[in-house]
């Protein structure tokens, strides 16, 4: 195949100058990436400021740190393509060191490989496939939204439906040997199911999906999930909004007292919307997860197992999409199990984010509010915390841009009970402050 340029140079011996497009050009490779540079500041990492018996660093939190996150596709047809995505970074300036001699140094610089699949369409755009590690996103994201190695298996049988089969495993504890004869399917966490999609109209989509869990990488301790879910989007003149829910049903092995059985049942729901108006943008969201009952350990567990996602747009009580810097406090609160969160106190968050819509400057403001939903699990408390951000974004242009953010987080003694480390009680507000540089390719 001729390359773009020579096409043109043979091209412009018989006439005028020809523009060649490559968008139709195959095999062919596109690039991007994107690079944040961050810095973090936060009054403690708790509401308790009581010193521990040594604190010869303080209690303060705080760092600069680079990014990368480079994206690669290699477009081996007009339907099939290879995707490849990595994360350089979070680099610390004061940790992560370039130039260490050692190849085994805990300092070097840090790389995640992210996404790595491969994906095309079959049947004339009527089917196709994905298959690798990318990440998968379920029907209301609130249970699984992890990358992770999955295929997907899709059928389009009219322009307004589809239809996909999943499976994949979501990675744990459990050791496994880099030799092929020394892994099985013994103790892994394996994901299953369907989902599908229908447009109701030009403003309207619904879908739903069966998302399944079967878990063995604890031994004596194998659980089976079960999550129907739903969700509507729709557009109503200058609202734009979603709704979605999702039941567990479940059995967890040896979990209960006397090392019997739990059986599973929660709940989550999920309701975002966005709107302009007067020159402004906003943005709503409520989210709920169930909470377990106030005894633990007994024949039923009611605590939603939870992705840590959600479309909130809080950066304490949430976590922050710009950046996610793993302390905000709907994980802080929850156990991790085998991939997932779950809080037997529940929660409940309720934000707003307003945006002034300017074309280079764009300040706003974020507040939200948070509860768990069974106080008996959160030392008798029911009101988690308060947050509110100041928020200011600069768009130098189309792949240059900063934002600066501040805030303060103040908490509630349910929060105060399930975040402080030393004293339960103390409610002492935490300030933060953030900025970021972001350039993109």
């Amino acid at each position: 195949m001729m390359a773009p340029a020579l096409l043109a140079a043979v091209l412009a011996g018989f006439g005028p100058p020809v523009e060649v497009s490559t968008a139709e050009v195959f095999p062919r490779i596109e690039a991007h990436a994107e690079l944040l540079n961050a810095v973090l500041f936060r009054s403690d990492s708790d509401f308790d400021r009581t010193p521990p018996s040594y604190n010869a660093n303080g209690q303060t939190v705080g760092y600069v740190g680079t990014l990368l996150r480079p994206r690669v596709d290699f477009l081996a047809l007009s339907w099939l393509r290879l995707h490849y995505d990595a994360e350089l970074g979070l680099n610390y300036w004061s940790r992560n060191d370039p130039d260490v001699g050692d190849a085994l140094a805990p300092g070097l610089m840090v790389l995640k490989h992210r996404q790595l699949y491969a994906e095309g369409e079959l049947a004339d755009g009527d089917a196709g496939f994905r298959a690798g590690y990318s990440r998968f996103i379920g029907t209301t994201g609130l249970f699984v939204n992890h990358w992770i190695g999955n295929a997907q298996l899709w059928w389009a049988p009219s322009p307004a439906s589809r239809y996909t089969l999943f499976a994949g495993q979501v990675p744990d504890s459990t050791s496994e040997s880099i030799e092929v004869g020394q892994n099985n399917f013994s103790r892994g966490i394996t994901l299953f199911g369907v989902r599908g999609g229908y447009d109701l109209s030009m403003r309207t989509k619904v879908e739903a999906s069966i998302e399944a869990v079967y878990d063995t990488h604890v031994i004596a301790h194998s659980r089976l999930i079960a999550t129907p879910g739903a969700r509507v989007d729709g557009r109503l003149g200058i609202l734009t909004g979603s709704v979605s829910a999702a039941l567990q049903v479940g059995s967890f092995e040896g979990d209960a007292i006397g090392g019997g059985a739990q059986t599973l049942l929660s709940w989550a729901v999920q309701a975002h919307g966005t709107m302009c108006a007067g020159g402004f943008e906003f943005a709503f969201n409520l989210m709920a997860l169930s909470a377990d009952d106030s005894f633990e350990g007994n024949v039923r567990n009611g605590a939603f197992l939870y992705s840590g996602k959600s479309s909130s747009a809080t950066v304490l009580l949430t976590e922050d999409e710009t950046l996610d810097f793993r302390d905000n406090l709907d994980k802080r609160m929850a156990v991790r199990r085998g991939g997932f969160w779950q809080n037997r106190a529940g929660l409940t968050v309720a934000d707003v984010k307003a945006v002034w819509a300017g074309e280079r400057y764009r300040p706003g403001l974020i507040v939200g509010a948070a509860t768990v939903l069974n106080p008996d699990n959160a030392n008798g408390a029911l009101f988690v915390g308060l947050e509110a951000d100041a928020v200011l974004e600069v768009r130098l242009s189309e792949h240059f841009s900063g934002q600066l953010l501040a805030g303060t987080l103040v908490p509630g003694a349910a929060g105060a009970a399930l975040v402080n480390r030393l004293d339960l009680s103390r409610t002492t507000p935490i300030f933060s402050a953030a900025a970021s540089l972001k350039v993109t390719y």
